[in-house]
């Protein structure tokens, strides 16, 4: 077997079943198709015997190189289409929860989604939870009185800053359940 079209794959490779790239197939091919053994290839690159034969055999009977049928894991629940329609969702109500998208894909759709796989869908196209702040709405009286009063200190100096007393407010939580509703907006 010549050394200059084939290189050497660590035996390490050989332990466990592994899904072979379209190139990995291709190269398995081309090294029987030049009349090298069975056994030639499976040690020049690391494979077993039996996946060798197996692609060799699927080349010849049915001509397939490319491993769309023997992909890993599950298949998806969703398709394209229901991403858009999670999309439309989402722009269409910005403080729906994760109950109230879930409840309104279901409506509609063929396939009934659980709240974890709307929550898995809505995380990959990239939104993200978030609390539903209210701002008041500033009105011509309020930028009014904001107005007179910045006029009115304008020419204050930090001595008199000093004697002013400022309050904040803020919201501390020992654990995580603080029953407050979780929205979700796209990541800007």
């Amino acid at each position: 077997m010549s050394d200059k079209c084939i290189r050497s794959v660590p035996a390490a490779a050989m332990a466990g079943y592994q899904d072979l790239s379209d190139f990995e197939r291709g190269v398995i091919i081309g090294a029987r198709e030049m009349g090298h053994s069975i056994f030639e290839v499976a040690m020049k690159f690391g494979f077993s015997r039996t996946t060798i034969s197996r692609v060799y055999r699927e080349y010849r009977v049915c001509g397939k190189t490319s491993n769309f049928s023997h992909r890993c894991g599950r298949k998806k629940t969703l398709k394209e289409l229901d991403h858009r329609r999670h999309t439309r969702i989402l722009k269409r109500d910005r403080r729906a929860t994760l109950p109230h998208i879930a409840a309104y894909f279901n409506d509609g759709a063929s396939t009934s989604v659980s709240v974890r796989t709307v929550q898995r869908t809505v995380i990959n196209m990239g939104s993200q939870s978030r609390r539903p702040t209210r701002v008041p709405l500033l009105t011509a009286r309020h930028k009014a009185l904001l107005l007179s009063r910045a006029r009115k200190h304008y020419h204050w100096t930090v001595d008199g800053w000093k004697h002013v007393a400022w309050s904040d407010e803020s919201r501390f939580q020992l654990y995580r359940t603080d029953a407050r509703v979780r929205v979700w907006r796209r990541h800007h």
